[in-house]
């Protein structure tokens, strides 16, 4: 199969990169700033897996988030055999007092919330609309090796294993371990799904970033510098992000493998691997 990915340099598209490499499959991989029509054009995909997206510079989201998808879904239009998975956000949802479902509309609450919105109604559209092959994943809390060093996990692992301070503010989420949400992106790339289907991918279990720090000294039997702080660190952050995870089983057969524990103990192994094999 010819897979094309975008965004591999990020962490997501570069456990995707990989996974379908060490299948065997064809891949090619996609970065910021190269001609992507060309790129595609030249490779024909039977698979698009969409992994770009700016979540961190506003004048960025709107090409990155919703000018970019529009060009692949005009690619499809052209090469309507071509599938077409595209990376949602669990955070299109805005604030929650319950765990969200696919039939929930999106509350945006800032840029990012809401380009990754206008890119989901995107492929439902085109999808729609042409007929094309385009699922919507909307991945919640996914963590493990390849994250970028200031999110939660490699803070923890750095606090861990070699003693730097950090501080932890208070948040709740519904943690996905990155080789659970790759096992997902899997099932859809080779099954056939409704045009424009949005699906869920977390654990369905919420979590409080208190838990997670006592999950990681269970596992490493350790404590840390961690200093505590009982407040929100985003504003549109509350006491509920979780997922709804029954259309996702009842639909396609998915729920996830690995307890948060096992995530964490899995990821430390890796990246403990990573850390001997660099200095060899």
């Amino acid at each position: 199969m010819k897979i094309f990915i975008t965004g591999v340099s990020g962490f997501i598209g570069k456990s995707l990169q990989e996974y379908y490499v060490a299948q065997g499959h064809e891949v090619r991989g996609y970065y910021r700033n190269e001609e992507l029509l060309y790129r595609l054009e030249c490779y024909r995909p039977d698979v698009i897996i969409n992994c770009a997206g700016e979540i961190y510079k506003p004048e960025l989201m709107y090409s990155s988030n919703v000018d970019f998808v529009h060009l692949i879904l005009d690619y499809m239009r052209v090469h309507p055999t071509t599938k077409l998975i595209h990376l949602g956000s669990s955070s299109e949802y805005g604030r929650m007092d319950r765990a969200s479902n696919e039939t929930d509309g999106i509350k945006p609450v800032d840029m990012y919330q809401a380009t990754k919105g206008m890119g989901t109604l995107l492929c439902q559209g085109y999808a729609r609309q042409y007929g094309l092959k385009v699922a919507v994943a909307r991945v919640y809390s996914a963590f493990g090796p390849h994250e970028r060093a200031h999110r939660l996990f490699p803070a923890l692992y750095r606090a861990f294993f070699q003693d730097q301070p950090m501080t932890l503010s208070k948040g709740f989420h519904d943690f996905i371990y990155i080789d659970d949400f790759v096992r997902g992106i899997d099932t859809l790339v080779n099954c056939d799904f409704v045009p424009g289907d949005i699906i869920n991918f977390g654990s369905g279990i919420q979590t409080s970033n208190l838990e997670v720090l006592q999950a990681w000294e269970r596992v490493t039997g350790r404590t840390a510098p961690v200093t505590y702080v009982d407040e929100f660190s985003k504003k549109f952050e509350g006491g509920v992000w979780q997922c709804d995870t029954s259309y996702a089983e009842r639909t396609y057969g998915f729920r996830t493998e690995y307890t948060l524990e096992q995530g964490i103990k899995d990821m430390i192994g890796k990246l403990n691997a990573n850390s001997i094999n660099n200095k060899k």
